[in-house]
């Protein structure tokens, strides 16, 4: 919280939602706020990350929105970076470089006063280039997208769920080349669970994706999703034969790579590389973990 309320600029509203926690976490909030003019404090029954976000959102009065992590950390210069690079630009959405740490009292870098190169990015390398994070936070959005668009509530990984259509409404994307938003990977954090679990959950956001993008026809994006709906359903499968799952959900998985297998080799948005490994797991599922580690390696 601190990091957020010491920012060299100065002119935001933070909103603070509490999301139905039986801790003391409502009165710290209201504290902070009777000390600070800029923070509002909204309390509303436990509904998860998206209805949290989707309460600030309803409240919020500026032109660009940034979401952050009650645990997680920002530079100084967070906001008036993003803020500049996204005025500068006229973008709609701009990330920063993040990192994740176990330790907050240890982070291996801080970026003060500094603006470095902003890159302008296709939606195509948004939504499908590996290095482009998918998580809401660590980036600055205009309001404008959000003015009829709320999060998904109710689902794992809503930010999968939302981030798509995010970029899909926007006009011009960019990546600030500055490390500023700092993730806190704590033993029970979802960032870090399983990968089985998160594979299995993505299957269902993927499908949807899929078919979002057909209803758009956008024949690049939708062929960008045939390829990271064909690596998830590796993953699961790779994480399934590790973890000694039942073979109908092999099977199951499997039957969807085989009907999405000739529509990512059909792709020409697809590189050489990923067909290769796809052909690679068609001829031999039970290998998957050691394709996709020499693949990808």
């Amino acid at each position: 919280m601190e990091s957020i309320q010491n920012q060299t600029y100065s002119h935001f509203e933070l909103i603070l939602v509490n999301d139905g926690s039986r801790d003391n976490s409502l009165a710290l909030c209201q504290a902070l706020a009777a000390q600070d003019e800029r923070i509002v404090v909204l309390d509303r029954p436990n509904g998860g990350a998206s209805a949290a976000r989707n309460t600030g959102l309803a409240h919020m009065r500026g032109q660009f929105v940034v979401f952050a992590d009650s645990d997680d950390y920002v530079s100084p210069s967070y906001l008036e970076n993003l803020h500049r690079a996204a005025k500068q630009g006229d973008y709609d959405i701009v990330q920063c470089n993040l990192e994740s740490t176990f330790d907050m009292d240890k982070r291996l870098e801080k970026v003060l006063y500094r603006q470095t190169d902003v890159k302008e990015v296709t939606k195509k390398q948004a939504l499908n280039d590996r290095k482009y994070k998918v998580s809401v936070w660590g980036k600055i959005y205009s309001a404008q997208l959000f003015v009829d668009f709320r999060f998904q509530e109710g689902i794992i990984y809503e930010d999968d769920a939302s981030y798509y259509i995010l970029v899909d409404r926007a006009k011009k994307l960019a990546v600030l080349n500055e490390t500023l938003y700092y993730y806190y990977m704590s033993d029970h954090s979802v960032m870090r669970n399983d990968q089985k679990d998160k594979s299995t959950a993505f299957i269902g956001i993927y499908e949807d994706r899929i078919q979002y993008f057909k209803q758009r026809k956008n024949r690049e994006l939708l062929d960008g999703s045939y390829d990271r709906f064909c690596l998830v359903l590796m993953l699961s499968l790779s994480a399934s034969f590790a973890h000694g799952n039942n073979i109908g959900d092999r099977k199951r998985l499997l039957a969807l790579f085989k009907k999405y297998y000739p529509l990512a080799m059909g792709a020409k948005v697809i590189g050489l590389k990923d067909k290769m490994m796809f052909t690679a797991f068609r001829i031999a599922p039970h290998l998957a973990g050691w394709t996709i580690g020499k693949m990808r390696g």
